[in-house]
Formats: C-alpha cells, sequence, structure tokens
C-alpha cells in the first residue's frame, strides 16, 4: 500500500506539467524529426537528436511548448532527445520550421 502511495505521488507532479500530444507527421524531411500535435492543439517541431524515434500515432509526453532540447517520453516509456525548434498553430508551418 505504501509503494502504490508513493507511486502515485511521484505520477501526480509529472503529469501535472508534461505536456501530451499525438505525433501527426514522423520521420520529417528523412531525418528522424517529427511533429506533434498537443492536446491543446498547438503543432510541435521537434528535431531528433538521440534515442527513440516517433512515428505517426505515437503519443508522446514531456515539456513541448518551450524552445531548446527536451526529452520526449512514448506512451511505452521509451524516451528520446529533441531539439524543439518551435510550436505552431498550423502543421504546416511546424513542417517549414523542420524542413528549411
Amino acid at each position: 500500500m505504501r509503494k502504490l502511495i508513493l507511486l502515485t505521488l511521484c505520477a501526480v507532479p509529472f503529469s501535472a506539467i508534461a505536456d501530451k500530444g499525438e505525433v501527426v507527421k514522423g520521420d520529417v524531411c528523412g531525418a528522424g524529426n517529427a511533429i506533434i500535435e498537443t492536446t491543446d492543439g498547438w503543432y510541435i517541431a521537434a528535431e531528433h537528436y538521440s534515442g527513440v524515434y516517433l512515428y505517426e500515432g505515437d503519443i508522446v509526453y514531456g515539456t513541448m511548448k518551450t524552445y531548446g532540447m527536451q526529452e520526449l517520453t512514448r506512451e511505452d516509456g521509451e524516451s528520446g532527445s529533441f531539439y524543439i525548434e518551435d510550436w505552431e498553430s498550423n502543421i504546416g508551418a511546424a513542417f517549414e520550421e523542420l524542413c528549411d
């Protein structure tokens, strides 16, 4: 019982501060980059650096509405390092961020 309470307390802060999104475009411009649509409608231009690759349909968690290097984690617990280029209100602008 004590472990369950501890696990619950540890999970609450992460889920409270993390963004959630679904990968809508994987391997953008052939470089392992991804475009992620967040639950609040933003399109994240994420440049892959290391670790797990993201594929269309993957659900991911992490700090996405920011700039710079971030760790993004898939639902299966695998994670990778991504440079967040920008977050945009439409998918076309996010695509341009990754392919220019």
